[in-house]
Protein backbone atom coordinates (compact mmCIF):
# COMPACT_ATOMS: atom_id res chain seq x y z
CA UNK A 1 0.00 0.00 0.00
CA UNK A 2 1.43 3.38 -0.98
CA UNK A 3 1.71 6.42 1.27
CA UNK A 4 -0.86 8.25 -0.89
CA UNK A 5 -3.41 5.43 -0.45
CA UNK A 6 -2.92 5.52 3.32
CA UNK A 7 -3.31 9.31 3.26
CA UNK A 8 -6.56 9.13 1.24
CA UNK A 9 -7.95 6.45 3.57
CA UNK A 10 -7.25 8.74 6.55
CA UNK A 11 -8.83 11.70 4.76
CA UNK A 12 -11.91 9.64 3.95
CA UNK A 13 -12.22 8.68 7.63
CA UNK A 14 -11.88 12.34 8.55
CA UNK A 15 -14.47 13.43 5.96
CA UNK A 16 -17.03 10.84 7.06
CA UNK A 17 -16.51 11.82 10.72
CA UNK A 18 -16.97 15.49 9.81
CA UNK A 19 -20.25 14.69 8.03
CA UNK A 20 -21.53 12.69 11.01
CA UNK A 21 -20.41 15.35 13.50
CA UNK A 22 -21.58 18.28 11.32
CA UNK A 23 -18.02 19.62 11.63
CA UNK A 24 -18.33 22.47 9.15
CA UNK A 25 -14.77 23.74 9.63
CA UNK A 26 -13.31 20.37 8.67
CA UNK A 27 -15.66 20.07 5.68
CA UNK A 28 -14.70 23.58 4.58
CA UNK A 29 -11.05 22.50 4.68
CA UNK A 30 -11.45 19.13 2.93
CA UNK A 31 -13.96 19.93 0.18
CA UNK A 32 -12.66 21.42 -3.07
CA UNK A 33 -14.26 24.71 -4.10
CA UNK A 34 -15.42 22.98 -7.31
CA UNK A 35 -17.15 20.13 -5.44
CA UNK A 36 -19.92 18.28 -7.27
CA UNK A 37 -21.84 16.09 -4.81
CA UNK A 38 -24.44 13.92 -6.57
CA UNK A 39 -26.81 12.20 -4.17
CA UNK A 40 -28.40 8.81 -4.85
CA UNK A 41 -31.67 10.55 -5.79
CA UNK A 42 -29.92 12.57 -8.51
CA UNK A 43 -29.84 15.90 -6.64
CA UNK A 44 -26.53 17.75 -6.96
CA UNK A 45 -24.88 20.02 -4.41
CA UNK A 46 -21.97 22.42 -4.66
CA UNK A 47 -19.52 22.88 -1.81
CA UNK A 48 -21.51 25.81 -0.46
CA UNK A 49 -24.94 24.21 -0.80
CA UNK A 50 -23.70 20.94 0.73
CA UNK A 51 -22.12 22.59 3.76
CA UNK A 52 -25.20 24.80 4.19
CA UNK A 53 -27.48 21.72 4.02
CA UNK A 54 -25.51 20.05 6.82
CA UNK A 55 -25.45 23.26 8.85
CA UNK A 56 -29.24 23.72 8.58
CA UNK A 57 -29.99 20.01 9.16
CA UNK A 58 -31.33 19.39 5.67
CA UNK A 59 -28.91 16.46 5.94
CA UNK A 60 -28.28 15.17 9.45
CA UNK A 61 -26.06 12.12 9.00
CA UNK A 62 -26.47 9.71 11.92
CA UNK A 63 -24.68 6.57 10.68
CA UNK A 64 -22.44 5.58 7.80
CA UNK A 65 -21.18 2.00 7.62
CA UNK A 66 -18.73 1.60 4.76
CA UNK A 67 -17.64 -1.64 3.07
CA UNK A 68 -15.91 -2.82 -0.12
CA UNK A 69 -13.78 0.33 -0.06
CA UNK A 70 -11.00 0.53 -2.63
CA UNK A 71 -8.60 3.43 -3.21
CA UNK A 72 -6.69 3.96 -6.45
CA UNK A 73 -4.18 6.80 -6.74
CA UNK A 74 -2.98 8.00 -10.13
CA UNK A 75 -0.62 10.94 -9.74
CA UNK A 76 -2.54 13.82 -8.19
CA UNK A 77 -5.94 12.12 -8.50
CA UNK A 78 -7.41 9.48 -6.21
CA UNK A 79 -10.54 7.44 -6.82
CA UNK A 80 -12.41 5.85 -3.93
CA UNK A 81 -15.16 3.32 -4.53
CA UNK A 82 -17.25 1.42 -2.06
CA UNK A 83 -20.60 0.71 -0.51
CA UNK A 84 -22.22 2.63 2.32
CA UNK A 85 -25.26 1.99 4.49
CA UNK A 86 -26.37 5.32 5.92
CA UNK A 87 -29.04 6.61 8.22
CA UNK A 88 -29.94 10.24 7.56
CA UNK A 89 -32.52 12.46 9.16
CA UNK A 90 -33.55 14.83 6.38
CA UNK A 91 -35.39 18.12 6.03
CA UNK A 92 -34.85 19.27 9.61
CA UNK A 93 -36.24 16.09 11.13
CA UNK A 94 -39.22 15.66 8.81
CA UNK A 95 -37.94 12.44 7.28
CA UNK A 96 -35.75 9.55 8.42
CA UNK A 97 -34.01 7.70 5.60
CA UNK A 98 -31.94 4.50 5.45
CA UNK A 99 -29.79 4.35 2.33
CA UNK A 100 -27.76 1.51 0.87
CA UNK A 101 -25.59 2.79 -1.95
CA UNK A 102 -22.56 2.17 -4.09
CA UNK A 103 -20.38 5.23 -4.49
CA UNK A 104 -17.44 6.73 -6.30
CA UNK A 105 -15.47 9.65 -4.92
CA UNK A 106 -12.62 11.66 -6.41
CA UNK A 107 -9.88 13.48 -4.53
CA UNK A 108 -7.37 15.82 -6.19
CA UNK A 109 -4.02 17.03 -4.90
CA UNK A 110 -3.15 20.70 -5.33
CA UNK A 111 -0.07 22.34 -3.87
CA UNK A 112 0.55 19.19 -1.85
CA UNK A 113 -2.94 19.11 -0.28
CA UNK A 114 -5.71 16.64 -1.10
CA UNK A 115 -9.23 18.01 -1.61
CA UNK A 116 -12.51 16.12 -2.05
CA UNK A 117 -13.75 17.00 -5.55
CA UNK A 118 -16.59 14.69 -6.52
CA UNK A 119 -19.13 12.25 -5.07
CA UNK A 120 -21.56 10.08 -7.03
CA UNK A 121 -23.80 7.50 -5.40
CA UNK A 122 -26.32 5.00 -6.69
CA UNK A 123 -28.97 3.35 -4.55
CA UNK A 124 -28.89 -0.42 -4.29
CA UNK A 125 -32.43 -1.80 -4.58
CA UNK A 126 -33.60 -3.82 -1.55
Amino acid sequence: MTDAVVEIEALEDRRWKAQLDADLDTLEELLADELSYTHSNGAVDTKRSYIDAIDTKIFDYRRADRSDVAVTVLGDTAMVTGRVAMHVVANKGERSVDLDSRYSAIWIRRDGNWRFLCWQSTSIPS
